[in-house]
């Protein structure tokens, strides 16, 4: 099936799409630990921080000049968030804290996978062909990216002693009470 992607934007496009893997990357790993459960909370980090990896390299081999690597790598990108998100609502699992992320995080990744399917279809002339492929692409893929920056902007807002489950040393307790909790 021939696919017309090219835009007259598309260096920016793929900066865009090798800055928001820079991201993806440089927060999983900022995150490494913030977790109350450090296991699982790694393992999703790891896996998070594989997908911002492979993303970059998304970016960085566009469709039009590398069709196969740039679909493998997308593909496994994708399978790769999916896997960290779904250990990432284990890893906050039981937190009243941590149900905003729970909940954005499983609703994401089922729109995701939703948008993914409708992808496929269309790009075998299904049904789903009358949304059209960027529709569809964009809801499987873009979900994600919007999903990060919705989790980074909550985690920015609990505070850190919720977020990961620590308790405050003494002279900290006065500053954690004015930052906002979800708790």
């Amino acid at each position: 099936m021939e696919r017309y992607i090219c835009s007259p934007a598309h260096t920016l496009a793929n900066g865009s799409t090798i800055a928001i893997g820079a991201t993806l990357t440089i927060g999983a790993l900022l995150l490494w630990s913030a977790w109350p459960r450090r296991r699982q909370g790694r393992i999703a980090m790891a896996f998070l921080a594989v997908s911002g990896t492979l993303v970059v390299l998304v970016g960085a081999l566009p469709w039009d000049l590398f069709p196969d690597a740039h679909d493998l790598l997308a593909l496994a990108s994708v399978a790769a968030q999916w896997v960290g998100m779904i250990v990432l609502v284990f890893a906050i699992r039981g937190k009243t804290t941590s149900r905003w992320i729970s909940v954005l995080t499983i609703a994401s990744v089922i729109i995701s996978i939703i948008g993914f399917v409708l992808f496929i279809d269309a790009m075998d002339g299904g049904q789903s062909a009358t949304l059209g492929l960027g529709i569809t692409e964009r809801i499987a893929f873009d979900t994600l990216t919007l999903w990060s920056a919705a989790t980074g902007i909550i985690l920015l807002n609990v505070s850190p002693y919720a977020r990961i489950g620590a308790e405050p040393q003494s002279g900290e307790i006065a500053r954690s009470k004015r930052q906002s909790t979800f708790g």
